[in-house]
C-alpha cells in the first residue's frame, strides 16, 4: 500500500462520517497504479483487448504515465468486459465479466479507495470480500449464534441474480453518502456503463455490476450494506421480541431468530425491503426452518418443513456432540460434491494426452484446494469420501490412456496415493459454549 493510501486509510478510520470531495489524486497516482500492476495475476484470462500482464509490462512506466494522465483529464474510458460462463451447481451457467488488463489496474485502485472509506463503516454481520475475513469466519459465526444465542428458527436466503440486477441509480446514491468528488463518481459510472461483449456482440449495461470485475465485490458490499445490513440491525432486529442475528457473505445470507413470529415477520418484510431497491429473493434457495437445540432428538415425523439448510457449500444439520450436547453439524453439500466430481472427471479425461505425471500433479493441487476449504470440523466423512472418489477417478483415467492397463490398485496405493494429500481437518469451527465463555470461568 502506498504512503498516500495509508494516510488516507487512517484518516477514513478516524473520520467515519466525513464526505470526501477530492479523491482523483489517489486514483491517478502513478505509484499506486504501479502497485496495482504488481498485484495482478499474470495467469488471468485477457479481456476484449487480448492484452496480458506480460504484454503490458513492456514499456510499463510509459504506459502507467499515459494512463495516469488520461484519468486526470477524464480521457480514460473503460472497455466493455468480455462475457464468459462457468457452470453452476443446478445445471445453469453463471455469467462472468473479464475486464481488459488496463481496466483491472484502475478497478483495483478504485477498490482500494472504496475499501478504505467503507471498511470502518461496514457491519460485523458482513463477511464477504473484506480484509481479514473469510467464508470460514462466517461459518463459525453461524454456529456461534445458533449454539450460544438461543436460536431456534433460521431463514436461509439468496438474492436472485444479484450482480446482474444492481440498480445503478441506487448505487450512485449510496456512494454519494461518503463521496463528494463528481469526477471520481464519473469514473465509477463509466465502469458501470461500459457494456458487455458476448461472442462479438456488444450489449449496453443498464443495471448490474459484472461479476468478475475487481471493483464489483466492494460495490456489492456497499449496496447491501445500506439495503440489508443497516436495515436489519438498526430497524428490524430492534422490533423483534427475541434475539435476531444476520450473517451475510456477499449475496448469500442466513438470519437466526429466537422466536418463530420474528422469523416469519422477516420472511414477509425482507422481499418488500429488497424490492424497494430493484432486488428479489431466489425462491428455490429461500426457506424458513426450525433449527436449534430444541430440535435435538426429534424424529422426522415430528418436524414440519426442511430440517437442514445450505450455506457457502455446506449442508447444516442438527447434530449431537460426544457428550450429548447440541452442535451445528456440517457436511459438504451433496449437489456441489457431485458437480465437482463431474468437472474433475472431465478435466482428468482431457489431461490424458499430457501424461500420467500431469494428471497426478493436477489432482494433488485440486485436492489441496478442496481440503483447504472443506476441511472443517464435523466434515471428516464428506471430506474423506471426496478424496476417495477423486482418487478412483484418477485410477480410472490412468488405466484408460492406452489399451494396456497401466497400474493396478495395489500399485496405485503403494506409489501414487503417497503423492496425493490426505483428508484432514484444518479448521475448527465449533464455538466455545456459552457456559465456558463466561467471565471468570476456569474452563477458558
Amino acid at each position: 500500500m502506498t504512503t498516500k493510501l495509508k494516510r488516507f486509510t487512517l484518516k477514513a478510520r478516524e473520520e467515519l462520517h466525513t464526505r470526501f470531495t477530492s479523491l482523483m489524486g489517489l486514483l491517478f497516482d502513478p505509484e499506486g497504479l504501479r502497485e496495482s500492476f504488481g498485484r495482478q495475476d499474470g495467469r488471468k484470462a485477457p479481456g476484449v483487448d487480448g492484452v496480458r500482464k506480460e504484454d503490458y509490462a513492456k514499456g510499463l512506466l510509459a504506459r502507467l504515465e499515459d494512463l495516469s494522465a488520461r484519468i486526470r483529464r477524464l480521457g480514460y474510458r473503460p472497455q466493455p468486459v468480455r462475457r464468459t460462463y462457468i457452470p453452476k451447481g443446478d445445471g445453469r451457467m453463471r455469467p462472468l465479466g473479464v475486464p481488459s488488463f488496463e481496466d483491472r489496474l484502475v478497478q483495483d485502485r478504485l477498490s482500494q479507495i472504496l475499501q478504505a472509506i467503507w471498511e470502518p463503516e461496514f457491519r460485523d454481520c458482513s463477511y464477504g470480500f473484506r480484509p481479514g475475513r473469510s467464508a470460514h469466519d462466517s461459518l463459525r459465526r453461524v454456529a456461534e449464534v445458533i449454539t450460544n444465542e438461543r436460536t431456534q428458527w433460521v431463514v436461509e436466503a439468496d438474492i436472485k441474480g444479484f450482480f446482474d440486477h444492481v440498480s445503478h441509480a441506487h448505487l450512485l446514491r449510496f456512494l454519494e453518502h461518503r463521496i463528494g468528488d463528481p469526477n471520481f463518481l464519473r469514473i465509477i459510472q463509466r465502469f458501470l456503463k461500459a457494456g458487455i461483449m458476448d461472442d462479438g456482440v456488444f450489449t449496453a449495461s443498464v443495471e448490474g455490476t459484472p461479476q468478475g470485475g475487481l471493483v464489483s465485490p466492494v460495490l456489492s458490499n456497499i449496496y447491501l450494506h445500506y439495503v440489508l445490513d443497516l436495515w436489519f440491525e438498526k430497524r428490524f432486529a430492534r422490533q423483534c421480541a427475541g434475539k435476531a442475528y444476520l450473517i451475510r457473505y456477499a449475496d448469500d445470507f442466513v438470519a437466526c431468530f429466537e422466536y418463530e413470529a420474528d422469523a416469519r415477520a422477516f420472511l414477509t418484510e425482507m422481499p418488500a425491503r429488497l424490492a424497494e431497491f430493484a432486488l428479489e429473493i431466489e425462491p428455490s434457495k429461500t426457506a424458513l426452518l426450525q433449527f436449534g437445540s430444541a430440535m435435538l432428538g426429534r424424529r422426522r415425523v415430528q418436524c414440519q418443513g426442511p430440517r437442514t439448510f445450505s450455506f457457502l457449500g455446506f449442508t447444516h444439520y442438527v447434530g449431537r456432540s460426544r457428550t450429548g450436547r447440541f452442535v451445528v453439524g456440517r457436511k459438504t453439500d451433496g449437489k456441489r460434491l457431485r458437480k465437482k466430481l463431474k468437472a474433475l472427471n472431465a478435466r482428468l479425461r482431457d489431461l490424458r494426452t499430457e501424461g500420467g505425471n500431469a494428471m497426478v500433479a493436477f489432482l494433488a493441487r485440486h485436492l489441496q484446494g478442496h481440503i483447504q476449504y472443506y476441511g472443517v470440523s464435523g466434515n471428516s466423512r464428506g471430506l474423506s469420501s471426496y478424496v476417495y472418489f477423486a482418487q478412483r477417478l484418477l485410477f480410472t483415467w490412468l488405466n484408460r490412456r492406452s489399451q494396456k492397463r497401466s497400474v493396478n490398485w495395489k500399485q496405485f496405493s503403494a506409489y501414487i496415493r503417497l503423492l496425493l494429500p490426505k483428508a484432514r481437518i484444518l479448521h475448527n469451527l465449533y464455538p466455545v459454549p456459552w457456559w465456558m465463555a463466561q467471565a471468570g470461568s476456569r474452563m477458558v
